[in-house]
């Protein structure tokens, strides 16, 4: 994809197209040198052969003119005195030799001495007969003459051969006459295949066809002569001429054999379109396979071409599509960390809020577990600041306030966290120190800094002293919860010693709380003994107040304290462990009651539950809800899983995968709380999120509160922009209603449309058309 950005895919179309047109002229050239070749080769073996056909003929009818002059030779003892013996000789030569129909002698006055069968003489012969005894000087094969035909019909295979017969002083004393059976001598080559076209003739030097031979049987033309000087121009005894010599109109290959010495030629001709016939058939298949050829070609370039073009505008789309989604994701960032800033940040001191400091601490206390180092937790509140604010007003309070975290800054070092809790209580983490002893150094310069006159604030002089409450990592607690229960415990010691000091937390000041004592000891057994129930709080889409899924709400129905809310023993089931195993309990008793609304005929929606830090670590977790789902026979679509950022904190690479595994069984994965950690975006971006929930933080005062507004509004543009659903949580009053379905929220819950409600009541609710406000 990245070479076709850009114009490069202009060039790949340019390239593809010429690599084509180079492939097609190749195999073109190819073909047309194929053919040429072969139509080449198809002239030459058509020519060897009719030479070889030529020379075979001509060479037996040598020898047949060679049995002719031996009878001369024989008759030369008729004019030497012994005409008995000569005419015994000669007939029996003529006996043996079925190729001679009969044999004539003349003497030198031209009269017939002797003859194997009676027959007239024509003047023509006579006139041959002269020439012979005339110019005869001596005998050799030179000498053979065709004399000139006979018309007859019957005769018309009959060709007379005239020789000179000597005497013993070598003078001509005569002339013998043989008369060859031409059409017997012809029919012994009929095997020869001449083609459709094919000519076999023997012809008379003067160019006269005296016999021809076709595919169909044996001819005589009388009369059909033939220019036979293309022959003589080629000055061999043998060869191959082109031409109309077959008086056709079509070009024909002639082969001939002709002996220096012979009366006569052997020529074999065949017409070119014929010898052809099987190189043109070869030819169109070739150039109809061709021609398919160069479609399919022409057709694979135009697909790929347009593919190409395709993909390059998709390409170009895609660049600037990413051009525009980057602009977008650097705007939500953007308000990402000004929602990230407002959320975590007390907008009067700019130190860090309630939230933000809890997950601060949290993380601190990771790293504390695995550096050694001691940590002190100190909770600060101004003595009679509700007084100053009575008397002077909230401005000069909020000046107080603000003068207050600047000296807490310069106090400190960078590394240690302070936080403004709320009102007037500051909360101070004094990060790695090596001894627990430094606690106290820290504690009594802040209460000498915090304790100092504050000038002019707004024209007035002031002097407030803090109470501070310290609990130490990890003598007085080692999470988050006991170590600000501890400090918050500590600090209100402070306030009753007379204010203006700091307590160490001393264990021996708390009471033993035997409630949650008992609540801790009994939870294992909870679970056992079926004491644990699930309560639903409906969804309902803003679009048409329509319900449209529920979370599951787990409660403890204790024997002796009544209901109890997971906020209460949801703590002591993470600390021990237990937490795996509730959660499975949710996640099944889920799957069970919305078997039962389906058994009921009840109109079944997605079924919302929590899970834990220590459920996203197991990664067996996904494999048992599947199980589950096929125990009830149910859609994965009607469960939904809700995480939150700080479970996801300690090993992402593990959630990551466990959230994947269930996304693929199709369950909705929904970030609740979102908003309240400090790396939302990019859990979003790499995580499997469908769905955001807004903490209820944001929701209290959004009608009054201008920044609530503006990272509501901020957190739905981001999930719509991502492909994601936003759910309001905590709406209790019609106003915040109105502005969130304003703002474009999908849906929201809460004590507005319903608290959490058992099974029963959760199903006449799913029977209600709907839950428009009144």
């Amino acid at each position: 994809m990245l070479i076709l950005r850009g114009q490069y895919w202009r060039v790949l179309v340019a390239c593809s197209v010429g690599l084509s047109i180079a492939l097609l002229a190749l195999v073109w050239g190819f073909t047309w040198q194929r053919l040429a070749s072969e139509q080449a080769i198809k002239r030459h073996s058509a020519s060897i052969q009719q030479q070889n056909v030529c020379a075979i003929i001509a060479e037996n009818l040598e020898q047949v003119l060679g049995r002719g002059r031996l009878m001369s030779i024989v008759a030369e003892g008729w004019f030497n005195g012994l005409e008995s013996e000569a005419r015994n000789q000669l007939v029996a030569m003529q006996a043996s030799d079925r190729l001679f129909l009969y044999v004539a002698l003349y003497d030198k006055a031209m009269q017939r001495v002797y003859s194997s069968a009676p027959f007239a003489d024509r003047p023509s012969l006579q006139e041959a007969v002269a020439e012979v005894v005339a110019d005869g000087r001596s005998r050799g094969i030179h000498q053979v003459r065709l004399a000139p035909r006979l018309t007859e019909a019957e005769q018309a295979w009959q060709v007379p051969l005239l020789m000179p017969v000597s005497g013993a002083d070598g003078q001509v004393r005569g002339a013998i006459l043989l008369v060859l059976d031409l059409g017997y001598f012809l029919q012994l080559y009929q095997h020869v295949d001449l083609g459709h076209t094919g000519a076999l003739q023997v012809l008379r030097a003067d160019g006269e066809v005296v016999a021809e031979a076709r595919q169909a049987g044996l001819l005589v033309q009388d009369g059909v002569f033939r220019d036979v000087s293309s022959f003589d121009r080629t000055g061999q005894v043998q060869g191959s001429v082109n031409g109309d010599f077959m008086a056709t109109g079509r070009d024909t290959l002639s082969s001939f054999y002709h002996a220096p010495d012979a009366p006569f030629y052997v020529v074999t001709s065949r017409e070119t379109q014929d010898i052809l016939a099987d190189y043109h058939a070869t030819r169109r298949r070739f150039l109809i396979t061709m021609t398919v050829l160069s479609a399919f070609i022409v057709l694979a370039t135009w697909w790929v071409a347009y593919g190409i073009r395709r993909q390059g505008r998709y390409a170009l789309a895609l660049v600037s599509s990413n051009q525009q989604n980057q602009a977008l994701i650097t705007q939500l960032e953007e308000e990402k960390r000004r929602a990230f800033v407002l959320a975590s940040h007390d907008h009067l001191t700019g130190l860090a809020n309630r939230r933000m400091f809890n997950e601060l601490l949290n993380t601190h206390l990771q790293q504390a577990r695995r550096n050694r180092k001691h940590y002190a937790l100190m909770y600060l509140d101004l003595d009679r600041f509700k007084a100053i604010n009575d008397t002077l007003g909230h401005h000069v309070g909020d000046l107080l306030l603000q003068a207050v975290s600047q000296r807490l800054r310069a106090a400190l070092r960078e590394s240690d966290v302070i936080a403004r809790l709320g009102g007037d209580e500051f909360a101070v983490l004094v990060t790695a120190l090596d001894h627990a002893e430094d606690a106290i150094k820290v504690a009594e310069k802040l209460l000498e800094v915090l304790s100092a006159p504050y000038l002019n604030l707004d024209g007035h002089d002031l002097q407030v002293t803090p109470s501070m409450g310290v609990a130490l990592y990890p003598r007085d607690g080692q999470d988050v919860e006991a170590l600000c229960r501890a400090a918050d415990l500590a600090m209100y010691q402070s306030k009753r010693a007379g204010r203006g000091r700091y307590t160490f937390f001393d264990a021996a000041l708390t009471p033993v709380d035997t409630r949650h004592s008992n609540l801790e000891r009994r939870l294992p057994k909870a679970i056992e003994r079926g004491e644990l129930v699930l309560h639903f709080q409906p969804k309902v889409r803003l679009s048409d107040f329509q319900i449209v899924g529920f979370e599951a709400l787990v409660r403890w129905q204790h024997p002796e304290f009544g209901l109890i809310y997971p906020g209460d023993f949801i703590p002591y089931a993470e600390r021990t462990g237990l937490i795996v195993e509730l959660g499975d309990w949710v996640a099944e008793a889920c799957c069970q009651q919305l078997a039962q609304w389906r058994d009921a005929g009840v109109r079944l929606v997605p079924v919302a539950f929590n899970v834990s830090a220590m459920q996203l670590h197991d990664e067996a977790l996904a494999a048992r809800i599947g199980q589950w789902l096929t125990a009830y026979d149910l859609p994965a679509s009607l469960l939904q899983v809700e995480i939150t950022e700080t479970s996801l904190v300690e090993s992402m690479d593990v959630a990551s995968r466990v959230l994947n595994e269930l996304e693929a069984l199709g369950v909705q994965i929904a970030l609740d709380d979102f908003g309240s950690g400090f790396s939302s975006l990019g859990y979003i971006r790499t995580l499997p999120i469908h769905c955001l929930k807004i903490d209820r933080g944001f929701i209290n005062d959004i009608r009054n509160s201008h920044d609530d507004a503006i990272i509501v509004n901020s957190i739905i543009t981001l999930a719509h922009n991502l492909k994601m659903k936003v759910v309001a949580e905590g709406v209790e009053m019609q106003d915040q209603l109105v502005y969130l379905k304003t703002a474009g929220c999908d849906e929201v819950q809460g004590y507005f449309f319903s608290r959490p409600v058992e099974a029963a009541a959760a199903e006449a609710l799913l029977l209600r058309p709907s839950m428009m406000p009144s």
